[in-house]
């Protein structure tokens, strides 16, 4: 199955790739973590900010947004036909969803 992921069958999409998917399903939950920060706690600095999002109820919170947006990275490349980039949104999203799934139950 690994070999069917990084190798996958060719398409006619030069960018049609796992990783082209997987990296930015990796840093759209930090960008988000960054709008979070800019939209509510302008008023605190973002030392602070990181300090008191480690509080397990809050950071769940804040990464379940940021899984909400990978949503819409992949439906913009299932809606350009890159399957493949698609994938990548998904494991992705399946590497932020173990923390946090970790924070709700043990933490």
């Amino acid at each position: 199955m690994l070999n069917r992921i990084l190798n996958p069958a060719p398409t006619v999409y030069k960018w049609d790739r796992f990783f082209t998917g997987f990296f930015p399903g990796l840093v759209c939950p930090l960008l988000a973590f960054g709008f979070f920060y800019l939209l509510q706690m302008k008023e605190m600095d973002l030392h602070g900010f990181i300090h008191h999002s480690m509080i397990p109820d809050i950071l769940s919170k804040i990464l379940s947004f940021g899984c909400i947006i990978n949503l819409g990275v992949f439906f913009l490349f299932i809606n350009s036909s890159y399957y493949n980039a698609a994938r990548g949104v998904i494991g992705a999203t399946i590497c932020w969803g173990l923390p946090i799934i970790y924070i709700k139950l043990f933490m």
